[in-house]
């Protein structure tokens, strides 16, 4: 094992250059280092032991990969020393019985690393090398396309492999180990058979792109028969903070930050530190580890020029060269600032208390939103209310998973292809009748649906105002929303369609600093951020009003209604 031994050393090497400072570090790399180091120091009382023999076995099999494309084609797979740390962390760690530790993998890291070749590296491993007789090895992901790029490069690296080609069969759509019936291919929703699905190993790549996790959830419950079955995900850092793959990646945080436990999951993130200056290459290893290696410095800073003189290109080259999961540059309110607007208020806390509605109605296909802003109780609650015809929750071209979001409750359907006026207006008249509602705003121009003139038959004209969406009638609540979100002082009540909604927004600024969100120019669905400005802008302006006639009234004066 004389390469394994090899590679134990590079990877000693490549922690001690973590410790001691030595390698430009981030702070969550460096808490996977100091986790591994610390594991060794307590691992008798953890349960846990390291087998270096097992981690040498799999570094010694990239002796017999070779690189299949670009200038390396046909030379040996060399590991870096971050490369040898993922492969033995994930190998060599046991746990009692001998059997593995680590049934999960995650690396982010970004682009141009060698992730997937990585990965599907492992798949390898998994399918011949891990002693699992009937192995099922898959690279997943949400298309067929995807998922078929990291079986493809396992596929690429065995035909440049002498050794390996010898012990396997490679068609179009599998790759087989005919003595041990094992079996590596591409997996992904679009899969139509998956009866006798037992995998031993699932390869899930770019999961900052699924939109649901359901295809893991599938991999993970059909692991239960095997004894040590291994998810492994890579990915570079993504725009839709509203993905599950966001929300993992905080988990995921809070165990190397020692706020959760889950000793089975292993986490190694290469990315910028908060403070750290994008612009400046000395932090850029922090999120490149092989900058120098399989990344050029001079790619690294044409990609840099380029994101200074076109904007649009600054987002990617935060996101897939230095994987810095940001807003778009068209964002309104950071995901951390949404975030902090979650105070736990109940919704029994709500019942019979005075608040301001919004409206936000929309054509018959679309999503129709309604937001009850409740100024009088502590933490300014939002309650958010959203509508939707039962045929866009199955088409999903808006790319989100309405489906688990009705589910939760937070969305409600209509029978058909387009939203049911009737059930809408009675749903409407239902929520007004259960809150005390002083004002409810609305667009006149999207009032023809007969919402509007069915809450009116039923008594609430006189707390109906109509809200043209005009920039000069939308800035002072848009601006009076956004200070409110800014200091912390709403409550969103956790609502996660009106988080995806805030990531989606585009304000529109004119020569006067008026601002508005602008609908047509936002990514994706801004319905509810737009029904909480109008809610804000009638609560802003009914107040203004009691104010005014409390003057008045105050000099012996009446007002007079025009």
């Amino acid at each position: 094992m004389a390469r394994g031994k090899e590679y134990i050393k590079k990877m000693n090497e490549y922690i001690n250059s973590v410790l001691t400072g030595e390698r430009e570090a981030g702070r969550l790399e460096i808490k996977t280092v100091e986790r591994h180091v610390n594991d060794l120091k307590y691992a008798m009382e953890k349960g846990i032991f390291w087998d270096e023999r097992a981690a040498m076995k799999a570094l010694e099999f990239f002796s017999l990969l070779r690189h299949y494309k670009g200038k390396w084609a046909g030379a040996e797979f060399v590991l870096e020393g971050w490369q040898c740390f993922v492969v033995a962390s994930i190998f060599g760690w046991k746990k009692a019985g001998g059997v593995r530790r680590f049934n999960v993998g995650y690396l982010e890291v970004s682009r141009k690393n060698g992730k997937t070749q990585l990965a599907a590296a492992i798949g390898l491993i998994m399918l011949l090398v891990d002693g699992e007789f009937g192995a099922e090895v898959y690279s997943a992901a949400v298309d067929k396309d995807q998922a078929s790029i990291c079986w493809s490069a396992a596929g690429a690296m065995i035909q440049q492999s002498p050794v390996l080609r010898k012990r396997t069969l490679v068609s179009k759509k599998s790759i087989v180990v005919e003595n041990t019936m094992s079996v590596f291919k591409a997996f992904s929703r679009d899969t139509n058979n998956k009866d006798g699905f037992n995998p031993s190993c699932g390869i899930c790549d770019e999961v900052h792109a699924w939109t649901t996790f359901d295809i893991y959830d599938v991999i993970e419950s059909g692991m239960g028969a095997r004894t040590q079955p291994l998810i492994f995900m890579t990915t570079t850092a993504g725009l839709n903070l509203s993905l599950p793959c966001y929300d993992k990646r905080r988990v995921y945080i809070e165990i190397l930050d020692g706020i959760k436990e889950q000793d089975d999951t292993f986490i190694l993130i290469f990315s910028l530190d908060e403070k750290d200056d994008w612009k400046n290459s000395e932090t850029w290893t922090k999120a490149c580890p092989n900058l120098g290696v399989s990344v050029n410095m001079d790619y690294m800073e044409r990609r840099l020029k380029a994101a200074m003189n076109d904007p649009s290109k600054e987002v990617e080259f935060k996101t897939k060269n230095l994987n810095l999961w940001v807003d778009a540059p068209t964002v309104w309110i950071s995901d951390e600032v949404i975030m902090g607007n979650n105070h736990g208020t109940l919704d029994d806390s709500l019942l019979g208390e005075e608040c301001y509605g919004g409206l936000d109605l929309a054509s018959t296909g679309d999503i129709n939103a309604l937001a009850l802003f409740f100024p009088g109780l502590e933490h300014n609650p939002v309650k958010m209310f959203f509508w939707i015809p039962e045929a866009k929750m199955i088409e999903k071209e808006d790319k989100v998973n309405y489906r688990v979001w009705v589910d939760q409750g937070y969305i409600t359907t209509t029978l058909g292809n387009i939203i049911d006026t009737e059930f809408l207006k009675e749903d409407i008249e239902l929520i007004l009748r259960r809150y005390d509602v002083k004002n409810l705003s609305y667009d006149p121009f999207l009032a023809a649906n007969g919402v509007i003139q069915h809450l009116g038959d039923r008594g609430y004209y006189d707390v109906m105002d109509e809200l043209p969406q005009r920039i000069t009638t939308l800035s002072q609540p848009t601006k009076e929303l956004q200070r409110m979100l800014l200091s912390r002082s709403m409550d969103l009540m956790n609502n996660p369609v009106l988080r995806w909604m805030f990531r989606n927004v585009f304000i529109y600024t004119d020569p006067n600093l008026n601002i508005r969100i602008d609908k047509k120019r936002s990514s994706e669905k801004v319905d509810g951020c737009a029904a909480l400005v109008n809610a804000v802008a009638g609560y802003m302006s009914r107040t203004l009003a009691d104010k005014s006639s409390q003057m008045y009234k105050s000099h012996g004066l009446r007002t007079i209604k025009l």
